[in-house]
């Protein structure tokens, strides 16, 4: 049916999308007169519809008055993902590892400034003090797969997400610095995966690869999760880490491409 007959389509809910489609199609941030016009229509209503966007949480303008997602939208396009089948997917491969190595796996995806799980495979038994389900959330700081996550994400991310950050103490082992935790970043990019060597909870290792989209953008990461009674740092980076960057990149072929999701 034509849209401009059917009573019930809502051109401004369709304006609307237009211009969040634009915003996750453009490399970069844009300006209100490149999305207006790219949009099609005039700076006002483009004003209106990025303005209503920004008080439901989805787009954010930054100092320069440019124009972004959040990571709100994100999380709605990780939803998406899930019910098409993605996380079936890299399931299939999560068991694999966790039947190679005997131990826990898991796979989070980055929600604001924290990390979600969306995949556990819990081989081991508890080896943190608290219990963890799917949807949980725990800190990027302390985590290897929230390290792995802010490693590679963009830049202009990566900067939003440490503007204000709050570098919590759990252990005496937690990075506690901005300078510390930026320089463990670009150790982590140097070697294609990140560790957490009791920087959450005393008597736990883990080991994180990112799952990339076809630019090298972290979609998600998955980690090994190891008591430090059993298996050491030395083990951790030599034995494991291999592993969990080879499954990260089992995922990435497998799915072909997550911008096609």
């Amino acid at each position: 049916m034509d849209q401009d007959n059917d009573r019930y389509f809502l051109k401004s809910l369709a304006k609307g999308m237009h211009v969040l489609q634009i915003l996750a199609e453009s490399k970069d941030p844009l300006m209100l007169a490149e999305l207006s016009r790219s949009a099609g229509t005039n700076n006002a209503t483009v004003t209106r519809i990025c303005n209503t966007l920004a008080h439901l949480g989805f787009v954010r303008r930054d100092s320069q008055r440019r124009f972004h997602l959040t990571p709100k939208l994100l999380s709605l396009g990780y939803a998406s993902m899930s019910n098409l089948g993605w996380r079936q997917v890299a399931r299939h491969y999560l068991e694999q590892l966790a039947e190679q190595t005997g131990e826990t796996v898991n796979l989070s995806v980055l929600q604001g400034k924290e990390l979600m799980y969306l995949v556990r495979i819990n081989n081991t038994g508890r080896i943190l003090p608290f219990d963890l389900q799917l949807g949980s959330r725990l800190p990027l700081h302390c985590t290897s797969m929230g390290k792995c996550l802010l490693a590679f994400a963009k830049s202009e991310d990566l900067e939003r997400i440490l503007e204000d950050y709050e570098f919590t103490p759990l252990t005496h082992h937690t990075i506690t610095s901005e300078k510390e935790f930026r320089e463990a970043l670009r150790l982590v990019r140097e070697r294609g995966y990140a560790v957490n060597d009791e920087e959450l909870s005393y008597g736990l290792r883990s080991v994180s690869a990112p799952i990339k989209d076809t630019v090298g953008s972290p979609i998600a990461a998955l980690n090994i999760a190891v008591p430090t009674k059993r298996v050491s740092r030395e083990d951790l980076e030599q034995r494991f880490a291999p592993l969990a960057v080879k499954a990260a990149e089992d995922i990435q072929r497998a799915l072909g491409s997550l911008d096609d999701l």
